[in-house]
């Protein structure tokens, strides 16, 4: 009789409290919904002197899971190249130049699925 009461109370408490297994598998949020990132900051680049031939802008990145990503870049009508791997990360690019098209590219390890792209230009 007391496990009964004892079994009747937990259930009753935990339904209670939502601390049952149940409350908190559907608080959790559900990772196949997380979406991959990649930004470009600020994008465009901003113009600056014109006598100054680069500029900087920050790619973020993010697979969106515990997956490796590539992160790559293609340059106007150049083969892209690999400029980074891993999951997430932060890249300081310091080499914009003007009339030129920058895609960044992040792909699933080994170049498997393309996951995002964003274009980046300098201002003119």
């Amino acid at each position: 009789m007391l496990s009964l009461t004892l079994s009747c109370s937990f259930s009753i408490c935990c339904f209670w409290l939502g601390a049952c297994s149940e409350g908190r598998h559907h608080s959790s949020p559900d990772r196949t919904d997380v979406k991959p990132l990649l930004t470009a900051e600020p994008n465009p680049a901003p113009a600056g002197d014109p006598d100054q031939p680069l500029a900087t802008t920050v790619i973020t990145w993010n697979t969106g899971n515990e997956a490796t990503g590539d992160l790559y870049v293609k340059v106007n009508r150049s083969p892209e190249f690999r400029l980074a791997r891993a999951r997430s990360g932060t890249l300081k690019i310091d080499w914009i130049q003007f009339d030129s098209t920058y895609q960044f590219r992040l792909y699933t390890k080994k170049h498997s699925k393309l996951l995002a792209k964003v274009d980046v230009t300098r201002d003119n």
